[in-house]
């Protein structure tokens, strides 16, 4: 019995640890999925506007809507710094354009989006969206 725990200490102490680290990773580099309906306020220049977006499960494409005819397709363009980067393309019908980019990350339950404008840095926002909860 002895040897039999000799030999299985190492490999729980190794799995222990490796489980740990891999979890200690995902959370540090991923902050938790962007998966789901997220809905909040973006901050320009003193003036809020109200956006919901939504992000498939895969964490690729979306949806974004700003009114009622505003909205559109996400795509995603690109991951930096913990970031996903969103293009916003305009929906069929919208009397808005698109081509803003969506810059997404996890804080804490929420989600952080700073924008980057089509029409340049003065015309930036950004906010703290929550998730929708359906019932």
């Amino acid at each position: 019995m002895l040897v039999w725990s000799r030999r299985l200490l190492p490999l729980v102490i190794v799995a222990t640890c490796a489980v740990a680290a891999a979890a200690a990773l995902a959370n540090t580099t991923h902050g938790g999925p962007l998966t789901g309906t997220w809905s909040g306020y973006l901050t320009a220049g003193g003036k809020r506007r109200h956006i919901v977006i939504v992000v498939n499960a895969r964490e690729t494409a979306g949806s974004w809507k700003l009114g009622a005819t505003c909205y559109g397709p996400l795509k995603l363009d690109s991951i930096s710094y913990g970031y996903h980067h969103y293009l916003r393309k305009r929906g069929r019908g919208a009397t808005c354009a698109g081509g803003d980019i969506d810059c997404l990350k996890r804080a804490g339950a929420n989600l952080y989006d700073a924008v980057t404008s089509r029409l340049g840095g003065a015309w930036d926002s950004s906010g703290t969206l929550r998730r929708v909860r359906h019932s």
